[in-house]
């Protein structure tokens, strides 16, 4: 029989909004999991309190607890509660629960929408288990009945304590494929209208053999949401005196999301995702599925960018001839992992500018790897304007590109898709196959080209991949690739770089037309003695000599607290010239490195780094330095490093300091050697301006939360640097879209006369909304009050406190008869209950002592708990008279 007990609204949820959880905080995803396994049969049916045990109220009326003996009874009433089904966490809703005759409390109430949103199938409960002709349809409506009377098998029950309803239900009746982690569309929102602005600001400069060489960088990304619309702009500014201010526009498009085609609708300038064809910037119409918003989702990945810089150096990442990331990064090996590339598809370029002014360039393979989708899952992408990549004669050559990709069966995605301009013409087609030795996919491209002056290619491209993880062995092959190009094969950005290089009269030999390329990634675990890693890619070209190689293997190991690292690059550059980004000649850098904590507290103690590097054309460099963090939560960090140059028998120095504020994020550092001086200087962060006005933060993600917390000021945001500033907001970077996401304020920090009545919220957000998260405060004065009758009896433990002016429950007796409460007033009078009837009922005057008024800490005071009679004719004493301690 499913019954439940009354308790207060803690405003944890949106009513009618039933949502699902995926916490990204593993503790939190951990414990939900147990308290699932606990179930419904963890909850006892009674609880029995030994009265005797209890002190008694002045006229010795033993005091009553029948409200404390039933963890499942409820008074009538609508509240929220947290919802499990079959032991699965399924978020939060607003349930009705009404009086029911022969039950000892209110039952819940249901209807049809709240059943399909926890994932029963009531269509098919409707037929039974036999298929019965004559279906048990669920009424419209609310239902206050038992829950097998409509779904048989099932059972509800209610556990008070935990404030949690678990529903018990047949898995026949269960929509099988619903996610733990899905969320309803009918609960996404679209949050409110807002303007955003993410900033990353870099002053970089150095002084070498008598130059000045200054450069400041800032790199922008701007946005504005209003409704379901979603428009976006990135651009970077640049300057240096010798070369003056420069803007670099980026993307301007508007973008919104079709939640009943699970896709991507946007106008404007973008990029390809690269995943069949090749990457290419348009200004257009692009849809595109979004599998964020499946149940199960598959996620593309970003490389990591690795390297070694021999002083502060700075680091910029092109990806087809776009500055799509710059920063500054200290001696030693750096990986940027944080990088939000144009698009799936597409080298990335890298840059290392020492503060020497020595430039080393080399390429990190990008390509996608190999894509299975779940059984009857689609994806889908269509595209049509102009092509706008760099080296492209602007407005002259209209594009168009579509992609199909569908989950045959368990083994089998099936994909293709075709690609054209006003002279080329491609069609691909492939698949996927899920095998126990791995993940293959192979596809043949057939394309036909024609220029301006009539030439004609036409050619076929093969491309075989392989991923596979063997944990037994330790080996992990993330991307094994190989593509084989006919002489007369060009791909969609070939074809029009082709045409674009004719237009202008450039010889079509000029165009390197790839032959052969091959693309590794593989790790492999040693057991207890480390990793070794091996990455790169190797292109061969038809009408060009040699290889573009670009290679890395690394092996790494720790023993105790120390770790240490070792690897070798070797870059090739053999097409210099071309419209491939390489230098030409080729290198080698091989680097060794140390790291050594001198102390046993991670996360303060100073750690001790030594790294070596030989770089082919460079010489030696030796590097040691220490860093390490500071501030009460580790937001300062610090470093200090010297540099010896082999090569030219030189030392070097150099040291850095950075601290994360809760409104942005600051760091410096400087350099000095034999020739130069360098300092650089970066400032990075996020903007938003929402309802409630403009907030600052940490830089921000795709989807943004702002915290609403009145008189809050100093509330820390759990599992972030944010913390509620003195308007009572805050800003949390990044949520997950169309997932739940549990944003919890910590109350450590805020005054003693601010009380946090919801300190948790959920939401799920679609893709790119800012949305705006509500917690419920309450500003009044924190009192303890130490009573006891006129005789000088202490007051019944658990007698309920109750405001005289309001009515409203506000604390209970306390162990050694004391009360904690919060009042909104100065003066006012406290009813102490511990039974119906009037000499079970007292009142407590209390005024705040005139020199503790501006005090908003707690106020401690001894006052008498009068009989009510006496009392109402007695009045409220006046503060000179209030005793306090």
């Amino acid at each position: 029989m499913a019954s439940a007990v009354a308790f207060a609204d803690d405003g944890r949820g949106t009513a009618g909004a039933f949502v699902h959880d995926d916490a990204r905080d593993e503790n939190v995803r951990a414990a939900k999991a147990d308290d699932a396994r606990k179930g419904a049969e963890d909850v006892p049916e009674r609880v029995h309190f030994d009265a005797s045990l209890l002190m008694s109220g002045a006229d010795g009326a033993p005091v009553d607890t029948t409200q404390f003996e039933r963890p499942d009874t409820v008074a009538p009433g609508r509240y929220q509660v947290d919802v499990l089904v079959n032991g699965q966490w399924r978020g939060v809703e607003e349930i009705e629960f009404r009086r029911i005759a022969g039950s000892e409390g209110a039952q819940p109430c249901y209807d049809r929408q709240l059943l399909t949103r926890a994932g029963i199938d009531l269509d098919k409960s409707a037929r039974g288990q036999d298929g019965g002709t004559t279906p048990n349809q669920f009424p419209e409506g609310l239902v206050c009945e038992a829950l097998d009377g409509f779904v048989p098998g099932a059972s509800a029950t209610f556990d008070n304590a935990e404030q949690k309803l678990y529903l018990t239900v047949p898995q026949y009746f269960m929509r099988l494929r619903m996610s733990t982690a899905y969320v309803d569309p009918s609960s996404w929102t679209s949050g409110v209208t807002a303007a955003m602005l993410n900033y990353n600001a870099n002053l970089f400069s150095t002084q070498t053999q008598g130059q000045n060489l200054t450069r400041f960088y800032t790199g922008l990304n701007m946005g504005l949401n209003v409704g379901a619309l979603r428009v976006r702009h990135n651009g970077n500014f640049t300057w240096s005196p010798h070369g003056g201010s420069r803007y670099q526009r980026g993307y301007v498009y508007g973008q919104t999301d079709v939640p009943a085609w699970r896709a991507q609708v946007l106008a404007g300038e973008s990029a390809t995702s690269g995943e069949l064809f090749d990457a290419v910037s348009f200004r257009g119409v692009q849809i595109a599925s979004d599998d964020r918003m499946l149940p199960d989702t598959q996620r593309y990945y970003t490389p990591v960018v690795r390297g070694t810089a021999n002083s502060n150096a700075k680091v910029s990442v092109y990806q087809r001839g776009y500055l799509i990331y710059e920063t500054t990064v200290a001696p030693g090996p750096f990986a940027i992992d944080d990088l939000q590339a144009a698009s799936y598809g597409g080298d990335l370029n890298v840059t290392v500018t020492e503060a020497s002014g020595e430039v080393r360039s080399f390429v990190v393979p990008f390509a996608t790897t190999v894509q299975l989708l779940r059984p009857g899952v689609t994806r889908f992408s269509a595209m049509a304007g102009q092509a706008i990549d760099i080296g492209l004669d602007s407005g002259s050559q209209y594009v168009g590109q579509f992609t199909l990709q569908r989950g045959l069966n368990n083994v089998v995605t099936g994909y293709g898709g075709g690609a054209f301009t006003g002279n080329y013409q491609s069609v691909l087609m492939g698949a996927a196959l899920n095998t126990e030795i791995g993940g293959f996919a192979a596809d043949v491209t057939y394309a036909r080209t024609s220029t301006m002056r009539g030439d004609r290619l036409n050619g076929s491209s093969i491309r075989v991949s392989y991923s596979r993880n063997l944990p037994n062995s330790g080996t992990n092959f993330s991307l094994l690739a190989y593509r084989y190009s006919t002489k007369g094969y060009l791909g969609l950005r070939d074809a029009l770089l082709l045409n674009s290089m004719v237009e202008r009269g450039i010889p079509a030999d000029a165009l390197a037309r790839m032959r052969n390329r091959l693309d590794v990634n593989i790790s492999q675990q040693l057991g207890q003695t480390g990793s070794l890693y091996i990455n790169g890619s190797a292109l061969s070209f038809w009408n060009q000599g040699g290889q573009t190689l670009s290679f890395t293997v690394g092996y790494s190991t720790q023993w105790r607290n120390m770790s240490f690292s070792a690897s070798v690059q070797r870059v090739r550059n053999a097409v210099p010239g071309t419209t491939q980004f390489v230098g030409g000649g080729s290198s080698t850098l091989a680097s060794l490195n140390v790291s050594i904590p001198l102390g046993r507290d991670m996360r303060r103690t100073p750690m001790f780094n030594s790294l070596a590097t030989h770089d082919s054309n460079g010489g030696t460099h030796v590097t040691t330095g220490l860093s390490g963090r500071f501030g009460e939560s580790g937001n300062g960090g610090y470093t200090l490093s010297g540099t010896y140059d082999g090569n030219g028998r030189t030392a070097s120095g150099s040291g850095g300091l950075n601290y994360r504020l809760p409104a942005v994020s600051l760091g410096g550092n400087v350099g000095f050697g034999r020739g130069y001086q360098q300092a650089s200087a970066t400032a990075m962060g996020g903007i938003v301006l929402h309802p409630g006005g403009v907030t600052a933060g940490p830089t921000l993600g795709e989807t943004v939360g702002i915290v609403e917390a009145r008189d809050a000021h100093g509330a820390a945001v759990v599992n972030s640097s944010a913390r509620v500033n003195r308007y009572g907001y805050a800003v949390v970077p990044s949520l997950i879209p169309y997932q739940l996401n549990n944003v919890d304020l910590d109350p450590k920090g805020m005054p003693d006369n601010v009380e946090l009545k919801t300190a948790s919220r959920s939401v799920a957000p679609r893709a790119g909304s800012v949305v705006m998260l509500s917690y419920d405060t309450l500003k009044a004065r924190p009192l303890l009050i130490d009573s006891h009758t006129p005789d000088g009896a202490p007051l019944p433990f658990a007698a309920r406190a109750v405001d005289v002016a309001s009515g409203s429950t506000i604390g209970a007796v306390g162990q050694g008869s004391r009360l904690f409460i919060r009042s909104q007033s100065d003066v006012g009078q406290v009813r102490v209950e511990w039974g119906g009837k009037r000499n079970q009922q007292c009142v407590i005057d209390y005024a705040v002592p005139r020199d503790r008024l501006l005090d908003a800490s707690y106020v401690t005071l001894i006052r008498a708990c009068l009989p009510l009679a006496p009392l109402a004719e007695a009045g409220v004493p006046s503060i000179a008279h209030e005793e306090a301690r």
